[in-house]
Formats: structure tokens, sequence, C-alpha cells
């Protein structure tokens, strides 16, 4: 669901920013045969002579020069669409008759006046709309990376508790699960790569982590007895094994009451 509305804001963003970099004003009335067209075209991409060329299928009443680009009044004697390329904009208009869409009974007196059409291609709207988008995702990415940080933080704790629940002491190799916990645990809440890795090793790697700065001789203590358990091939007995857990389990519990008080 969160991939899906997160899909949706991006469309929807994409649209605006369409919409809003090719800005075309039109009023959307019908243009008949000698009406006088006025269209402003706020562009420097192009001279004079291209806005002629442009409209050649059109007769060019007056055409000024502006500070944004040109301001152009225009009319057609022909019926029919007509279409304009600009860049990756397009004008169409449809030049429609008058004989054959109004009926009159009374002699047709000629509309003299100019319908303006206005087509500007403003790049400071994109500009805007950029800079709103930047935020917005931004600060989207900002509140994701947060929350999933939360919930690692959680999760870490939770699934280290779980794992230690379901340890036999019975099995031959539950110092390995113990100490495979420990790692999994310290790696998915402070980020650290100690998978794989001797006792010595270990210790370097989360050396560096504050919050456990006053952990490290326990952690050390731990892992030493655990390898001691592991390869010396000494009886080990239940209640050392139980011991050992214990130990482990109080001393995760201490790292996360200290790292709650720091937040």
């Amino acid at each position: 669901m969160r991939k899906k509305k997160v899909a949706f804001l991006i469309s929807l963003i994409s649209l605006l920013l369409l919409i809003t970099s090719m800005t075309i004003l039109a009023e959307e009335r019908s243009i008949y045969v000698g009406d006088l067209i006025k269209i402003e075209i706020e562009t420097n991409s192009y001279s004079e002579d291209d806005i002629r060329a442009k409209f050649k299928d059109f007769e060019i009443v007056d055409i000024n020069n502006t500070d944004k680009g040109y301001l152009l009044t225009f009319r057609s004697f022909e019926t029919g669409k007509k279409t304009i390329q600009l860049d990756n904009n397009v004008i169409e208009l449809d030049i429609k008759s008058t004989l054959d869409e109004i009926d009159r009974d009374s002699i047709y007196e000629g509309d003299g006046g100019t319908k303006s059409y206005g087509f500007s291609f403003n790049y400071s709207y994109i500009f805007y709309l950029l800079t709103a988008i930047f935020l917005i995702m931004g600060c989207i990415s900002l509140w994701q990376y947060i929350k999933r940080r939360k919930t690692s933080l959680v999760s870490a704790f939770v699934a280290f508790k779980k794992a230690t629940d379901e340890i036999s002491l019975e099995e031959r190799d539950c110092f390995v699960i113990m100490t495979l916990n420990l790692k999994n645990y310290l790696q998915t809440k402070y980020s650290c790569s100690i998978r794989g890795k001797t006792c010595n090793e270990i210790i370097i790697e989360i050396s560096s982590i504050n919050v456990l700065e006053s952990f490290i001789p326990n952690i050390k203590s731990w892992l030493q007895m655990c390898d001691y358990y592991k390869f010396t091939g000494v009886v080990v007995t239940t209640e050392q094994k139980q011991e050992l857990l214990i130990r482990l389990v109080e001393l995760v519990e201490k790292i996360e009451q200290v790292k709650e008080v720091e937040v």
C-alpha cells in the first residue's frame, strides 16, 4: 500500500511538471474566417523570420518585439484545422465558417475585434515547481529513513530476544548460535560488519561505536568465554551454558537501556 501511495505521488508530481513546463493559456472559443488572432510568444529561440516561417499559412497582420519574445497578430481566410509547431508545443486552431454555423436572416456583420490566445513558456514556473518537488521528495525520504531506522532499532532487540528464547542448551552448537545472535544484534542495530569475524576483529570493529564504549570489556569477556567453550573441547555443564546465556541476555538488555536514555 505504501509503495502504491508513493507511486501515485510521483505520478501526480510528474503530471504537474508536464502541465507547468508547457504553459499554454488558450481560450476555448470559436475562431472564424477573418478573425484577428493575437498570440504572445515568450521565447528567445526564434527570430522574426522564424516566426513568419512558422505562420506561413496565415496572413500576418502585425508582429512586434517584446521583452520576452513576440506579440503576433494574424488571421486566416481558409477554413479547417491549422497546426503550428513551436519546439515541443503545438497550437491547434480550427478555423470555422460563419455561413456554416450561424443561421441568420439578416445581413451578417463581421466581427473586427481581436481575439487573444496567449501562448507563454515561462521557465521560472519550472524552477519553482522543481524546487517544491525537491523539498517534498527530500522530506519524504528523510521521514522514510527515520521510520526505517526506528523500526530497525526495535526489530534488532526483538529479533535477538526471539532467537535467544529458541536456543536449546542441549544442542552441540548452542555456543555458535549464541555468538551469531549477538553478532546479528550488533550488526543490525549499529550498521557494522562483524559477521564471520573473530573475537578480536569484532572488538576492533565496534570500538568506534561510542554507545558501546563502556560495554567493550564485557562483550570481549563474553566472546572469549564462548570461544573457550567452543574450541577447547572441555566438558561444559548445562548450568555453565545457562549462565553464559543469561550473561548474554543481560548484556544486551543493558545496551538497550543505555541507548534509550541517549535517544
